[in-house]
């Protein structure tokens, strides 16, 4: 069975309700979906201060952090975290950084590469992290799958390259039925890569 590795981080618990259900979703295609989190020390912190953060801080931190190993052992990589200013977390940036020698050594070169982010303000922002993210993949060798145009999903507002989660100026908005169906699609569309291989 081919591992998927969905790499997230999450502050207010949307990119992780994201990552869980794609996970659930995956593991009922047959896939070995492995979930994983990159360090946050700031959390604890955040966790403190907002009922919203707090919510699922002991889940998020009860998964095993991610390194390079976990990259390697992966056929398919999926990462996913908060907008920032239309870019990835810091946190993220700072996994992705980590990994800059692999780069280096072409030892995700074929790899398959996923994405979704969760984003306050505007499916356009997510956008433009969804598009850090490809580009990262890209640098390591790493095939990007696309969620792709889905017509009967078209009132979903998704971007063609991954997945925005709307989380509102709180971040406070969960995802929904409509986000469900949504991530419902794309696993589909995944699992075929890695238990068909195409």
């Amino acid at each position: 069975m081919n591992r998927c590795s969905i790499i997230v981080h999450s502050v207010n618990g949307n990119s992780y309700i994201i990552a869980t259900y794609l996970q659930e979703l995956l593991v009922q295609k047959n896939v070995d979906a492995r979930l994983y989190r990159v360090e946050d020390n700031d959390l604890h912190i955040l966790a403190n201060q907002s009922d919203t953060v707090n919510d699922f801080y002991e889940d998020i931190q009860a998964l095993p952090i991610a390194n390079d190993k976990t990259l390697q052992k992966s056929q398919m990589v999926i990462l996913g975290c908060p907008t920032t200013f239309g870019n990835v977390s810091a946190e993220m940036k700072t996994f992705m950084d980590s990994t800059f020698p692999l780069s280096e050594d072409q030892s995700l070169a074929g790899k398959y590469f996923a994405c979704f982010t969760s984003c306050a303000h505007s499916t356009c922002e997510g956008a433009f992290c969804l598009d850090t993210l490809i580009h990262y993949a890209q640098s390591m060798g790493m095939i990007h799958i696309p969620f792709g145009v889905h017509m009967d999903l078209i009132s979903a507002n998704q971007p063609v390259s991954g997945i925005v989660h709307l989380a509102g100026k709180e971040n406070a908005i969960r995802p929904s039925q409509q986000l469900g169906d949504v991530l419902a699609l794309y696993a589909d569309i995944l699992a075929k890569y890695l238990v068909t291989g195409n």
